[in-house]
Order: C-alpha cells, then sequence, then structure tokens
C-alpha cells in the first residue's frame, strides 16, 4: 500500500503534473526555434536569448520547496488564456507573424499552469514563465523606429554633457563633431539593442534578491533608466577620451565591446541601488 501512496504522489507531484504537458507545448513551437537561435547567433545583441530559458527554468526552480506545499487545484480560468496563446501561434505561423507566434510561448505556458495546476501554483511560477518573453526580439520594424529614437537621444545627452564638461562638441543629429573627429551613435552604439539583455538582468537580479516587495519592485523598475544611463556615459567617456587622450581609444576594449560594458555599468548601478534600497528595507517589511 505504501508503494502504492508513494507512485501516486510521485505522479501527482507539480514536476511531473506540469513538466509533462510543459514539453509537449514546447515541441509544439519546435518549428520556431530554428530562426530564432539563428538570431541570437547572427545578432550579438540578442545573443542573450541563448541563457533566458536556463535562468527561466531557475526562476520556478529556486520556489521548488513552495510549490511542494500547494495543492494542485485545476482551473477553468486558464482554458482561455490557453486559448489565446494557441490561437497566437497560428495566426503568427500562417500569417507568417514570427513576433506574434514566438510570444503566444509563454502564454501558452501560463494557461496551461492555470488550467493544470490553479491559480496558487501560477503565482509562484509565472515570473519564470513571463522571463522566457525576453528571448523573443521585438518586431524588426519596431526595433529599427525605437533604435534611431533612442540614438538621438543619446546624442543629445551626450552632447549637452559633453559641452558642461568642458569638450568642444557641435550636434548635427546623431553625430557629434569633435575638433580632432566626428562620431557617430550609430545602431550598435544605442541603448536599445542591449535594453532586452540588461532588462532580463534587472528581472532576474530582483526576483533572486531577499528583499521586500516594494524594493524588487523598484529594482526592476530601475532598469531601464539605468541601462539608458549606462550606455550614455560610455558615449561621454568614449568621446571625452577621444578628444583628450587621441582616436586610438577607439580601439580599446571599452569601446569596442559595448554590450559589456553597458551590462557591467548597468549590474554597478543596480548593486549600488540595491545597496541603498537594503538601507530601508526594515522599515518596508516584507
Amino acid at each position: 500500500m505504501s508503494t502504492l501512496t508513494a507512485r501516486g504522489s510521485a505522479l501527482m507531484s507539480p514536476w511531473v503534473w506540469l513538466g509533462l504537458p510543459g514539453l509537449l507545448t514546447v515541441g509544439l513551437y519546435a518549428q520556431l526555434f530554428p530562426a530564432l537561435v539563428r538570431e541570437w547567433a547572427e545578432f550579438p545583441n540578442l545573443s542573450h536569448g541563448f541563457a533566458i530559458p536556463f535562468i527561466s527554468f531557475y526562476l520556478v526552480w529556486a520556489r521548488r520547496e513552495g510549490l511542494r506545499d500547494i495543492p494542485l487545484d485545476p482551473s477553468l480560468w486558464g482554458l482561455p488564456v490557453l486559448l489565446l496563446g494557441l490561437g497566437g501561434l497560428v495566426v503568427g505561423v500562417h500569417g507568417q507573424e514570427p513576433f506574434i507566434a514566438r510570444i503566444s510561448l509563454p502564454v501558452t505556458l501560463l494557461g496551461l499552469t492555470i488550467f493544470l495546476a490553479g491559480l496558487k501554483m501560477t503565482r509562484q511560477v509565472w515570473v519564470g514563465i513571463a522571463y522566457l518573453a525576453f528571448m523573443i526580439p521585438l518586431p524588426w520594424a519596431t526595433l529599427k523606429l525605437i533604435t534611431y529614437r533612442s540614438r538621438l537621444f543619446d546624442a543629445n545627452v551626450s552632447a549637452f554633457s559633453l559641452a558642461w564638461l568642458g569638450v568642444p562638441v557641435y550636434q548635427e543629429g546623431v553625430l557629434l563633431h569633435l575638433p580632432n573627429i566626428t562620431l557617430e551613435v550609430a545602431d550598435e552604439c544605442s541603448s536599445i539593442p542591449a535594453i532586452a539583455a540588461l532588462l532580463s538582468l534587472g528581472v532576474a537580479y530582483a526576483s533572486l534578491a531577499r528583499r521586500p516587495l516594494v524594493a524588487r519592485a523598484v529594482l526592476i523598475l530601475a532598469t531601464l533608466p539605468l541601462a539608458i544611463s549606462s550606455n550614455i556615459i560610455r558615449i561621454i567617456t568614449v568621446a571625452a577620451g577621444v578628444y583628450y587622450l587621441g582616436p586610438w581609444t577607439l580601439k580599446t576594449s571599452y569601446h569596442m565591446f559595448n554590450g559589456t560594458v553597458n551590462f557591467l555599468f548597468t549590474l554597478l548601478l543596480l548593486l549600488l541601488l540595491d545597496a541603498g534600497l537594503a538601507r530601508y528595507a526594515r522599515g518596508w517589511g516584507r
């Protein structure tokens, strides 16, 4: 009898109850992965996509102790969400809209979780499921428009800051004319290409940090302006280096590996913000 009870308990484990349908869902979406992986490999600013599924799994796995105490309680509220996700897959594939097809994956997984495990279980794992959205690139036309606007913004702030720092500069759109060289805030120098990677960093950091809910929300919301600020700091320091030290500074790792520099700057600013928030954590409570 005890053996049968143990087997029944194993079968009712959330990892089995949700894992097998989850794998079937991933198999249903398998046709989308080859093109998605090619984009991750081809464009360096999208390479964070390789890490997102593993981080997503860890965000769910980190809550495994709490999941054991939550009874499975299937809910019909998940059915419309599940149908919405599957509908997005059908529309995206047949309408040749890869973004719609891809973004429907976390929606389908979310609906499946609610439908099979209930709302209480979903409250524990929804962050890990929603995190998968960070691996999906924005539509090219939308990304191009946002990137250009970001380039203009970065150039405006950088020109103002350089003038304030005493560096002679004349701005012409996305061009920064210095006495000894003209610099362009190019697409790859914009804040936008790395936003998804840096925002995913902020969400993962806030989700894993043992902080009050308010502090974690602040960390997530602050990631976007911190990422933009990091990129502007890099542009300003590169331009100042070119003016004071010479054009050879453009060939240094600091300029060439802008994605890595932005990542480290953003992480540093997040750590500083978190350290500041930690001072008031006791007053907020948990």
